[in-house]
Order: C-alpha cells, then sequence, then structure tokens
C-alpha cells in the first residue's frame, strides 16, 4: 500500500496515531528476524531494559553465535552509556562490543537501540552454585576473577553500579563474567534520573548510598557513586553465594540501633552461619562489606587477596547443615517492616520503576544466558590461580530442622497462611522441592520459617 495522508483512507498503510494490529514488541521477535545485519535465533533473557537474544550475522552463520541486546524503550538512553562502557573496557571477564544499531518497530514504529556482544553459555552464579555447589578454594578463585574484572572497569574510571548475583556469570570452566552494563556510568555521564540513587538493585545498595537517600530523601541531591560501591555489592553476592541469605540491609548504626529497638539484627560473618566457609574467605567477604568505604579496598587489591589466598587453602566441599548454617536466616526476615521502608524510600521518586527485582534467575528463561567470548583466552589469573582446585561434589539440600530456628513465630499460627511443623510456624512456598532461595523441603513442598513479631520501633529510620 502507499502511504496517506490522514487516518480515514483504508488504502494507507498505517499512519501515526493509529498502532498496527499485530506489532513485533522489541521483548518478543520470532526466530528469524533481522535487525540490521544480525538474525535472531530466539530469546535467552529478559531484563528491566532490555530482552538479549541469541543471534548470527545472516549469510556469515560459520562465524558464530553473538548475544544481541534489544532495548524495551525507545530510545534508551542507558544504551548508549552500556555502549561507552564496554567499549572502553578490554579485559576477558567483561563482554566484548561488536557493534550496535537501531530497530524501527512496535506497535507506533519507533526506533529501539539495540547492542550486539560475544556469546559464552554459562550461568548465574546462583544457579551455578545450586547446580555445582563450590568449595570455599572455589570462591576464592571465581572471586578473585570477578574483582580483576572489576578492576578492568574501575581502570577505565567507569562504574558498573548494579553487581548482582544476575549479572554474574559462571562458564563451564570456572570462568566468571562481570554482564549487563545497563547501569553503567563513566565520569562524562549525566544523570538520566532525579532520584538520589541512581537504577540499582536494593540489596545489594551500599551503606552510604542508603545513608545518603535517607538525608536526601526531600531535596532529592544525587547520590554519586563510586568503585567502592561496586566492591560492596560484589560482597554482597559473596556473602549470599556461600550462606544462602542475604546480608541486612542497611549499615552498622542502623543495627546498633536496631539492636535498642529489638528489630534489627546485625550481620553474621559467613563462617559463622556456615562453618564450612573458610576463614580466609570469610574474612574477605566481610572486608568487602566493611562500613566504611576504605576498610573495603579496591578491587585490585582484593583481587590480589583472593588470589593468594587461593594456594592456602585445602579443597573443602562447603556441604551446608539446616540446622546450624541456615538458623539465622530469620535475620533476613525479622527486619521485613526496616526493608518494606527502605524499599518505600528506594520506590518513592523513582518513576521509572526501575527498581524491580526479579527472581533468582529470571534472566536465564532457556538454560544458560551469556553475554562474553567463550573463545578468548582468559589471563593468567584463571589458568593459575585455580590449577587443580577439586570439581564440586554434593549439593543444597536443606531438610527441615527439628526445633524452631532462633527468632522464628511459635505456635499458634495463622491458620489461613501458615503451617506448624516440629513447633514452629512456616510460610508454604509456591515452588517444588529442590527448594531454593533458603527454602526448607517438608513432606514433598517448600517451606520459609516465619519470623517472630518484633517489638514496634518508636524511634525514627535510621
Amino acid at each position: 500500500m502507499t502511504e496517506g495522508v490522514g487516518c480515514g483512507k483504508l488504502e494507507v498503510t498505517r499512519c501515526p496515531c493509529e498502532p498496527l494490529m499485530d506489532p513485533a514488541l522489541p521483548e518478543n521477535l520470532p526466530p528469524g528476524t533481522l535487525l540490521g545485519p544480525w538474525r535472531l535465533i530466539g530469546r535467552v533473557g529478559r531484563g528491566a531494559y532490555g530482552a538479549v537474544y541469541r543471534a548470527v550475522r545472516a549469510g556469515q552463520e560459520h562465524a558464530g553465535t553473538v548475544a544481541l541486546k534489544l532495548s524495551l524503550y525507545s530510545l534508551e538512553g542507558r544504551f548508549e552509556r552500556e555502549a561507552e562502557v564496554l567499549s572502553r573496557v578490554r579485559h576477558p571477564g567483561v563482554p566484548r562490543l561488536l557493534g550496535r544499531g537501531e530497530w524501527v518497530g512496535g506497535p507506533w514504529r519507533v526506533t529501539y537501540p539495540y547492542l550486539v556482544m560475544d556469546w559464552v553459555e554459562g550461568k548465574s552464579l546462583y544457579g551455578w552454585a545450586r547446580e555445582r555447589p563450590p568449595n570455599s578454594s572455589q570462591v576464592l578463585c571465581l572471586l578473585g576473577r570477578l574483582c580483576r574484572a572489576l578492576q578492568a572497569v574501575h581502570e577505565t574510571h567507569c562504574l558498573h553500579r548494579d553487581v548482582k548475583g544476575d549479572n554474574i556469570l559462571v562458564g563451564l570452566g570456572g570462568e566468571a563474567f562481570l554482564v549487563d552494563f545497563g547501569c553503567g556510568t563513566y565520569p562524562e555521564a549525566s544523570p538520566l534520573t532525579d532520584s538520589p540513587l541512581a537504577p540499582g538493585t536494593l540489596l545489594y545498595r551500599s551503606p552510604q548510598a542508603l545513608r545518603h537517600q535517607w538525608m536526601h530523601r526531600r531535596d532529592g541531591e544525587h547520590y554519586k557513586a563510586g568503585p567502592e560501591d561496586d566492591v560492596y555489592a560484589l560482597g554482597v553476592a559473596a556473602y549470599r553465594l556461600v550462606t544462602g541469605v542475604y546480608p541486612p540491609p542497611g549499615t552498622d548504626l542502623e543495627a546498633r540501633q536496631g539492636m535498642r529497638r529489638g528489630a534489627r539484627p546485625m550481620r553474621q560473618p559467613p563462617h559463622v552461619l556456615v562453618h564450612q566457609v573458610s576463614p580466609e574467605l570469610s574474612a574477605l567477604i566481610e572486608r568487602m562489606l566493611a562500613d566504611t568505604p576504605a576498610e573495603r579496598g579496591s578491587a585490585r587489591e582484593l583481587a590480589d587477596a583472593f588470589e593468594a589466598a587461593v594456594g592456602r587453602r585445602p579443597k573443602r566441599i562447603m556441604r551446608l547443615d539446616s540446622s546450624r548454617a541456615r538458623a539465622p536466616i530469620w535475620a533476613a526476615l525479622a527486619g521485613a517492616a526496616l526493608v518494606g521502608l527502605v524499599i518505600w524510600m528506594a520506590t518513592w521518586r523513582s518513576p521509572e520503576g526501575a527498581w524491580r527485582t526479579f527472581p533468582q534467575g529470571g534472566q536465564a528463561e532457556a538454560g544458560t544466558v551469556g553475554v562474553a567470548d567463550a573463545s578468548m583466552t582468559l589471563e593468567a589469573l584463571s589458568a593459575a590461580a585455580c590449577h587443580g582446585v577439586d570439581e564440586p561434589r554434593g549439593s543444597l539440600a536443606w531438610e527441615m530442622p527439628k526445633q524452631p530456628l532462633t527468632g522464628q513465630k511459635r505456635p499458634p499460627c495463622n491458620p489461613r497462611r501458615e503451617t506448624e511443623i516440629r513447633s514452629g510456624c512456616w510460610a508454604l512456598l509456591k515452588a517444588q522441592p529442590p527448594c531454593e532461595d533458603g527454602g526448607y523441603e517438608w513432606d514433598g513442598k517448600c517451606f520459609l520459617p516465619v519470623p517472630a513479631r518484633p517489638r514496634p520501633n518508636t524511634s525514627n529510620y535510621p
């Protein structure tokens, strides 16, 4: 059909005021779709701002598979930033930018940017650990690699700003990749939001970022993130990796105030929660989570420390005991009221909805997903630092404890949403065994402990 002048003629294709009847949305493009020279094979993941597709260069399929990340929003500024960051960083643990372009489509025929990166098969961090439970030496090695990747990012004066489990991929050979730089930035970049904090994931926020958000909740002063924020976020991911729970959000000051109110648990070192975690690994994770940024150290310093610790460790498998290793899981639940307040703070002044968090593995819809080069030669540390590390054995299996956990609610339980098991109150999860994300198995079902109700707070936060 030829293009017409208005909306009233049947012979016109479409006009700007009329959406397509059967639009191809950027997050749902069918296999075979061409985006510039790239032919889509299928979608493998979706995040808050983009969808990731497996693709090949049309006519050059022998050249191999690439990862194509297509924006879900027209003219999304974060894609420009991500492209700029990736073009500056050169490291085997950071995806290499192969190209960029624009796709015109959707119900209003608008322009959506896309990026093309190298591809590698890999698992998200927590998915990898569930499938192949690591020992302390393997975790030390993995964190050393991730710190080297962060070092490369920081030495170009760039920041990731959304380091978390879903944005860390582990290759089949144990290679570590830091991916999804959609929240990344560099010194010359202009702010894209009016909120005090840039988009990110709440549970990985540093103490100084949360303090700034609280102090400037009214004037909206922008928080200037630094490398120490990325280091703290990696510490949160490491803590979650070895303990199965997130550290309590907030700061040591808030923890002390919370103890006086009877509602705020303090963070336990990893080796206290899981006795199989080596002292060296536990100490380094605690260092990354230090309340004072200067005490965390740089990514380079931490990489040196992790690599030095690898050779000193006996190779033991971290097999987690349900009653001892996981008892403090209530800490992640007991402060629910406070966490709710922090979440309200995070979403306040954030009209874009950028604060949504996804379930673990939520971006990996096709089993494995990756955006880096499998054929790249890793640095010497990849081959040498972890040479001889035992293959993981065993599995994460959380059996129902024989008595209630510390801080868990005791009967009477709410019959509408709680189940009494072994003198404790438990919440049924919509999941089937093997239970994930801290769940306990009982009678073929998955449960989480219900925390005892804390005493009401009598002072303002923080």
